[in-house]
């Protein structure tokens, strides 16, 4: 795809997004809620139907063109696992330095995604359970890994963990159903 502009745009979104989880922008907020309506307003123009839309569906860039998610870059992606680094910037800060627990989840569910677009499918997470090991740090590249621990059919059983050098975060299972053609 060409550089259109919109992982630069993402980018600077999710700075935007830091920058207000770390702000105290007393004496600016009018200004700022101000500017927001109408960028939101510009934004409201072009609205797209489902299946037309970018966000979330930029494949060609970091995190598929969407910023609900941690930073997550992969650097291997098979049908069978998937490893990367993650950053949780100031937006998913929870208290003392750590991330704040339910966006790990979030971040796995994102990775596990991986493996079934990889194999060719979108899927439904039937179910995602997350272990918390260890204080999960913000502003920090993070190792991501994820795997298929088996296959039934459309039924992929995945498990990921989430480490700080040696130190493990996190620990996740998911059962994801993959998709048959033309299911929402």
């Amino acid at each position: 795809m060409t550089d259109d502009g919109y992982a630069e745009l993402t980018s600077a979104l999710r700075g935007f997004l830091d920058a207000v989880a770390t702000a105290g922008p007393h004496d600016q907020v009018q200004a700022l809620t101000d500017d927001l309506r109408r960028w939101t307003a510009i934004l409201a123009e072009s609205r797209q139907e489902e299946g037309k839309r970018v966000f979330g569906e930029r494949f060609d860039l970091p995190d598929r063109g969407q910023t609900l998610t941690p930073v997550f870059a992969p650097q291997v992606v098979t049908t069978s696992k998937v490893e990367g680094t993650a950053w949780f910037g100031d937006y998913f800060h929870g208290s003392n330095g750590a991330a704040h627990g339910g966006t790990l989840p979030l971040l796995f569910d994102e990775v596990f995604g991986h493996i079934a677009v990889e194999r060719g499918s979108r899927a439904r997470t039937a179910y995602l359970h997350t272990d918390f090991r260890s204080v999960t740090p913000i502003g920090v590249d993070l190792q991501v890994r994820a795997w298929v621990e088996r296959a039934e059919g459309r039924k992929l059983f995945l498990a990921a963990d989430l480490r700080d050098g040696e130190v493990v975060c996190a620990e996740a299972e998911a059962l994801f159903v993959l998709l048959r053609d033309g299911a929402p």
